[in-house]
This record gives structure tokens, sequence and C-alpha cells, in this order.
């Protein structure tokens, strides 16, 4: 699993570190018809790139892991997150003021403009 302070270099982007890290509780237990049960485990995560790639500063990252088999996996690919895992991940990101005021107050407004 990923930790606070881990230093990674991005293949084009250059050397990143996690600076936070949100999480489940628990792992999304799924089913699969070829392999049976597997247990899903997306984060989400703050990084601080030694050299932003671009204005945006792209700080954030979905890297999940994946059990199957009784093998634990780093997953290779973009992740299927269900509501309720990304309800969660926002959550635990929010108490640990991963966003900035300016985007709470915004992403408040586009939800009270779409929750209608």
């Amino acid at each position: 699993m990923i930790k606070i302070g881990h230093k990674t270099k991005s293949k084009y982007w250059g050397v990143f570190e996690v600076t936070k890290v949100a999480k489940l509780t628990e792992p999304v237990v799924c089913h699969s018809d070829e392999k049976g049960e597997a247990l899903f485990n997306p984060t989400l995560v703050k990084i601080q790139w030694e050299k932003p790639p671009s204005k945006d500063l792209h700080e954030f990252w979905f890297p999940y892991w994946i059990t199957i088999d009784g093998k634990e996996r780093y997953g290779q690919f973009a992740p299927m997150i269900g509501e309720n895992a990304l309800l969660e991940l926002l959550k635990d990101a929010m108490k640990q003021e991963f966003f900035s005021n300016k985007f709470l107050d915004q992403l408040s407004e586009a939800i009270a403009f779409y929750n209608k």
C-alpha cells in the first residue's frame, strides 16, 4: 500500500511525493464468475510534484490494489470506483484537508445546482 512520504518518478512528468492518502475502511468485495471473490482497494492520493507538469498541478492520483486468488497486486489500469467507495474516499480526503476552500465551495455550488 502507498505511504505518505513515498517518492517516485512518473514516466513522462517527473518526480512526485505522496503527501496524503485517503483510504477505505475496508476493501470492496467483488465477485467474478471467472475468479470468484476479489477485494478491490482504491485510494485517493494527494501528491506534490518537484516540477508541476501544468498550471492545474495534477495533485491527485487514484492508485488501487486488488486481491485475487489470495495475491494482492497493484492495479495497472484506470480504476472503476463505485459511488459508495468514491464518496468514502472523498469524505476521508476532505477530513484530511486535501482540497482548497475554493474547490470545496465550487463543488458545493455544483452539487446544489445539479441536485434538484
